[in-house]
């Protein structure tokens, strides 16, 4: 699908004369954005590209705007047929990212209280966040097959690489107790929650509230899982100590053990897990840019050095 395509949905969502602009992609984007101007209106147009997700990434992210969109937390929505093509229309949501810059206290404050309020949107009749059908027996097979790949790769192509896989093997070998320990706890409610909750997705407004973009993963989850994940992402695992999450961690974890007595304990085991995610994942994920043609020296997902994230 091809510009061409995308300005036809365009005009079906708002009529012709538009003037559509494509974005320069990032290395590390799963889709293609385009900005439209009509009638001195600035929109989003945003094309999915993932084969495996074209019918249900581009229906999470409008019917989350529409479920979000008396809140004023998120763009909002314009236009989408699945008929038409993989490709959403919303309006565009003026502010700054906070990508790789560090926020305050009272930003991380801002966040817990954002998360608390999508939070409290009613569950009825929601989907489940992206990867919440896997099962935690799911997880594990998928981390072993992540290892195997890497160590064929490297017996192959990088003897060196070899030296890491009994230190993950090590890891792995953990990883039964673990789950198994996990699994004795009460099943966790399921929240609507951002997931994917990289602070490249966190928008600064111009009058300083706070909103998010991009919920093409977002759904029921549980909210434990979506704080470790939070706090061992690679866009910003390293930008902040254990004390200066604590602005984010005190007031989000205080309104959560109010109704989810083992919230914290949940929190402890998906800190366990995600490291191991993290670590495997970007090794998988190195074995695909090296098999494709790509040179993996300079490799920089999400725009920092690999070895930093490992």
């Amino acid at each position: 699908m091809g510009k061409s395509v995308v300005a036809y949905i365009v005009s079906q969502a708002l009529g012709i004369g538009a003037t559509i602009r494509e974005r320069t992609p990032l290395s590390f984007q799963s889709n293609q954005l385009f900005d439209v101007w009509q009638n001195g209106r600035h929109y989003i147009a945003k094309h999915y590209l993932k084969t495996d997700e074209l019918s249900e990434a581009p229906r999470r992210e409008f019917e989350a705007l529409q479920l979000l969109s008396p809140l004023d937390v998120a763009p909002q929505p314009v236009f989408y047929d699945p008929a038409l093509g993989p490709v959403v229309v919303y309006e565009f949501l003026a502010g700054e990212m906070w990508d790789r810059m560090p926020p305050t206290a009272v930003q991380l404050q801002q966040l817990a209280d954002l998360w608390l309020t999508l939070n409290e949107v009613p569950t009825d009749g929601l989907w489940l966040s992206r990867g919440m059908e896997r099962t935690m027996q799911d997880v594990s097979a998928m981390f072993n097959n992540y290892l195997k790949n890497y160590e064929a790769w490297a017996a192959g192509n990088y003897s060196p690489g070899l030296e890491s896989v009994p230190h993950c093997q090590a890891l792995l070998a953990r990883l039964p107790k673990i789950l198994s320990e996990f699994s004795q706890l009460p099943d966790p409610p399921l929240l609507f929650c951002r997931s994917d909750p990289r602070f490249a997705n966190v928008i600064q407004r111009p009058d300083g509230r706070l909103a998010l973009v991009d919920w093409e993963d977002c759904g029921l989850r549980d909210p434990a899982r979506d704080v470790a994940d939070l706090l061992t992402h690679p866009n910003q695992e390293d930008l902040l100590t254990d004390e200066e999450w604590d602005a984010f961690l005190r007031p989000y974890t205080a309104a959560r053990l109010q109704t989810d007595p083992y919230f914290n304990e949940r929190i402890q085991y998906y800190l366990l897990l995600f490291p191991l995610f993290w670590l495997l994942g970007l090794l998988n994920a190195g074995v695909s840019y090296a098999e494709a043609g790509h040179s993996v020296h300079n490799w920089q997902p999400n725009r920092i050095p690999t070895n930093i994230q490992l």
